[in-house]
Order: C-alpha cells, then sequence, then structure tokens
C-alpha cells in the first residue's frame, strides 16, 4: 500500500509500505476514508518532537472497518469509525484513573518505536490496537468532513476550555488562530462566554475565519499593545480565561499576564522548549495554570455536538488532495503559499 514515510530529519516521501496486519485479538484493520495534515507531523519531521524516523506518518482519521480480531465485539467490517491519535486499552492505571492519553500499554499513531509503533494515517490502511475501547461509531447522515476534525484538533480544543473551566458571561482570550486555536474558539463558544477575543499574528485570513467561528475580537500580536487592549476590553479586570494553542513563548507569558487574579490559564499548544514565565506575578495573583494531551474520552460527546448541529468545522477545511499528493499537501500546510487551515487527504 502507499504510505507517506518519513525516512530521516527534514524529509518524507510517498513510498509503498507493508499494509498492516492483525498482530492481536483485540485489533481491527481499518480502510482509511480520509485523514489531514496536522501541525504535529511537521514538529515529528524537523525534530521538535524527538523520534527515530523510519515510519508511516498521520494519526487523524476517518475510515471503514476491514477486518477485527477475534476479541472484538462492538465493530465488524464495514462499520465507519473514528478514533484517537493515542489508542487506549482502558484497563491500565492510568486509563482507569481516566488519563487515556497516557495509556501504559497504548501508543501514538505515526510516531514511531518511541510511541508504539503503531501504524500512521497518511496510508490506506492503518492497524487499530484496542478497537472495541477506543474506536467511535461514525453515524450514517454524518459525513467525513464532517467527524475528522473530531479526534484531534477539536478534542484538543475542546480538552482546553473544559481545563480553563470557561463559564457563562466570561471572557476568554484565545492565543493562536491555527487550527487548534480556531476549534478552541468553537468550543468556547458552546459554554455562552460574554466574549471571545483572539490573538494571533498578522494571517488576515485565518483572523477573519476566526471572527466568523465566533470570535468577538481580533488582535494582533505585531499590530497591537495585546496586554493593554485586552484590559481595555474587561474593563480593567483582566481575562477569566486565556487558552494558548501557539505554543509560543511570548504568548504563554502574555496568557498568565493578561488573566484576572484567580483566572485560569489553559495552555494546549506544543513548545519544543523550555520557556520562562513570570513566576512572582503568578504567584501573587493567584493564577491557575491547567496544561498537557487532550483528553480523548470527549468523542462521542463530540460527534453528538456535530450531530445536533452546535459544532460545524467544515469551513477549516481550505484544501482537498489524493494521498498520491499528499507530500505536495505537507509542503502547502507547512509553507503557506496559499490560504490554508486545514488539508485533508483522500486515498
Amino acid at each position: 500500500m502507499k504510505g507517506l514515510y518519513f525516512p530521516q530529519l527534514h524529509k518524507y516521501e510517498l513510498r509503498n509500505v507493508e499494509k498492516p496486519c492483525l498482530l492481536k485479538d483485540t485489533d481491527v484493520i481499518v480502510k482509511i476514508t480520509l485523514t489531514t495534515i496536522c501541525g504535529s507531523d511537521l514538529h515529528l519531521i524537523h525534530g521538535m518532537i524527538p523520534t527515530t524516523p523510519g515510519y508511516v506518518l498521520g494519526h487523524e482519521y476517518v475510515g471503514i472497518v476491514e477486518q477485527t480480531g477475534s476479541a472484538v465485539k462492538n465493530f465488524k467490517p464495514g462499520d465507519r469509525v473514528i478514533g484517537p491519535p493515542s489508542p487506549f486499552c482502558g484497563t491500565c492505571e492510568n486509563c482507569i484513573d481516566g488519563d487515556f492519553s497516557h495509556c501504559i500499554n497504548g501508543g501514538i499513531h505515526g510516531t514511531g518505536i518511541e510511541m508504539g509503533n503503531l501504524p500512521g494515517t497518511h496510508a490506506e490502511y492503518i492497524r487499530v490496537p484496542f478497537a472495541d475501547t477506543c474506536l467511535v461509531h461514525v453515524p450514517d447522515i454524518l459525513e467525513d468532513e464532517q467527524v475528522i476534525f473530531i479526534s484531534d484538533i477539536l478534542s484538543t480544543g475542546y480538552t482546553a476550555v473544559v481545563r480553563g473551566k470557561v463559564n457563562p458571561g466570561d471572557s476568554v482570550v484565545v492565543f493562536g488562530a491555527g487550527p487548534v486555536g480556531l476549534c478552541a474558539v468553537v468550543a468556547a463558544k458552546l459554554f455562552n462566554p460574554l466574549q471571545i477575543i483572539v490573538v494571533g499574528r498578522k494571517d488576515k485570513f485565518r483572523m477573519d475565519m476566526a471572527a466568523k467561528l465566533g470570535a468577538t475580537h481580533i488582535l494582533s500580536s505585531i499590530e497591537d499593545d495585546v496586554l493593554e487592549e485586552i484590559m481595555k476590553l474587561t474593563n480593567g479586570r483582566g481575562a477569566d480565561v486565556a487558552i494558548d494553542a501557539s505554543g509560543s513563548e511570548s504568548a504563554i507569558q502574555q496568557a498568565v499576564r493578561c488573566v484576572k487574579i484567580n483566572g485560569n490559564v489553559s495552555l494546549v499548544g506544543i513548545t519544543g522548549t523550555d520557556i520562562t514565565l513570570p513566576l512572582s506575578q503568578i504567584f501573587m495573583r493567584n493564577v491557575n495554570i491547567n496544561m498537557g494531551l487532550a483528553h480523548e474520552g470527549y468523542m462521542q460527546r463530540l460527534i453528538n455536538l456535530v450531530l445536533s448541529g452546535h459544532i460545524d468545522l467544515s469551513s477549516l477545511i481550505t484544501h482537498r488532495m489524493r494521498l498520491d499528493d499528499v507530500v505536495e499537501a505537507v509542503e502547502l500546510f507547512e509553507k503557506r503559499s496559499e490560504n490554508v487551515v486545514k488539508v485533508v487527504i483522500k486515498p
């Protein structure tokens, strides 16, 4: 089969690779019907997330079950499914604690031997372990494009909002207007805040999209005095919640400075390096900081929100390409030579 292979640092190519097969009786083989390029793919390619090259990339997918292990009870060939980037067993100590992203027996699709050596989704087929535990059925009424973002970027944005404890009437600031930041805007809107302030770089296309998705105010990290403007918009009080989806050190520093006394900061952007924080200010103002990987138990809830019409992320798809053109798709996503938010790939 074909797959987007990562042979060495800073390199990627489409090549013929071995089709995955069942290894355990709890596995399924899924035929990929839609996948999408993610910023984490670039982090792997360029070493921001250190791994040993030599694997197929990708961790987001919609697909059709082709083959099931003998112990799989909830799925059968022909079922449409989505699954998390990090399949989880549901029985280890971490899973029992609800920390599915750190499953002791799991791993992450498309990240190599350091993280479970699970097949990547930028291919025609993948093997998914612990199918009964981590896969979710896709209702026939929903198209692939309506659910492709649920397992990763939407789960991440939603997790950031939940951990930030957004309440009705709150002032929320989202740093970063990339795919995760835009999903955080959509997720925050579900909780009826007073205002959603988005801070981003000079990317008019993405900032305009943030406004269409629910942002009430747009600030430029390049042109505006961000902290001063946030104070004006919050009548000098500071934001109730700040969410960083950029991973930028300067944005994270602004996030902890812009919230009110006892404000909440939720960090989901991947930094790749150590950063400095104004700890004395954080301490004296009782700022609460929460950070980490997305909670992968929200997928069914998010599918229900799509079904009910409360979430529609179809506008995030700016480009549709074939697996044969996946190298060009990655280049487009990285260089942003065109107005691009998300590129979906159809094998």
